[in-house]
């Protein structure tokens, strides 16, 4: 990837390096302890992986929740307290933002041991399991959602997104947010340790802008903002796992400024 972004850059040194560093791990591939590191990480479903990802997930350091959170953060922080739902709640990372601004806050996850953990963080919220298809909230009742990290995981983001369109009132505010589907594309995706020390990958698909706006548009949401923030220096040695310790430069020249996340503000 950082030879390709370099090739048709004026610097031909630039290209050198990458290939040079290409080079350099083929030579010591069979050598090096880290290049000939294998970590088993089977694919599962959204309900077996975040029990399984429960116990961790406020714990490890997550790239993602650290480039998509203050977007996000941001997006909802003006909002004026009221009801607030936080849909695929997860451990209640945003729930409790949300309270913290006065908001008195619902959460709904599909997970229950993600939700024992909310419940612990945020004693006096509502929590319910359901899923995103079918909100176990009231129509028009609530003034803001957000919908986090989430939508990935469906085949078909269309339903969850008219459930959050019914479910705010008219006036009200949606923040939905998703891993880049560039990110995704080339790859990446919802990648956990359990607390047993085994890795796994929660499954994903891939929705492209297109999609989100052709969803939006059928629910008569109205998009008033969209923001792709960058992987930044900060996030490269997660990104790069063993390959930063080894070639650094171009684990930078291949995810430097690439949008990690995608965050839309809407309006019901």
């Amino acid at each position: 990837m950082g030879a390709l972004r370099s090739w048709l850059g004026s610097d031909r040194a630039v290209v050198d390096a990458r290939i040079a560093d290409l080079e350099r791990l083929l030579r010591i591939r069979d050598e090096e302890p880290l290049l000939a590191l294998e970590l088993p990480m089977p694919e599962v479903d959204a309900v077996r992986g975040y029990a399984s990802w429960a116990g961790t997930y406020d714990v490890l350091p997550n790239p993602l929740i650290a480039v998509e959170e203050p977007a996000v953060r941001r997006l909802l922080g003006d909002a004026p307290p009221g009801r607030a739902l936080d849909a695929a709640c997860g451990t209640g990372r945003l729930a409790a933002f949300l309270a913290t601004r006065g908001h008195r806050v619902a959460g709904v996850d599909g997970s229950p041991a993600m939700l024992a953990r909310a419940q612990h963080r945020l004693p006096g919220a509502t929590l319910a399991v359901g899923s995103l298809g079918a909100l176990p909230i009231a129509s028009a009742s609530v003034d803001v959602a957000v919908c986090a990290l989430a939508l990935m995981h469906l085949p078909d983001p269309r339903p969850a997104i008219a459930e959050l369109a019914r479910v705010v009132r008219p006036g009200g505010r949606i923040v939905v947010s998703d891993l880049h589907p560039m990110t995704l594309t080339l790859g990446g995706g919802a990648l956990f340790q359990g607390a047993d020390g085994a890795f796994g990958r929660v499954s994903g698909w891939v929705h492209r802008h297109e999609d989100y706006v052709a969803a939006f548009t059928a629910t008569g949401l109205e998009i008033r903002a969209c923001v792709e923030p960058v992987w930044g220096d900060a996030e490269l040695p997660l990104l790069g796992g063993p390959l930063f310790a080894l070639a650094p430069d171009a684990v930078r020249a291949a995810f430097l400024d690439l949008p990690a996340a995608l965050v839309w503000s809407l309006a019901a």
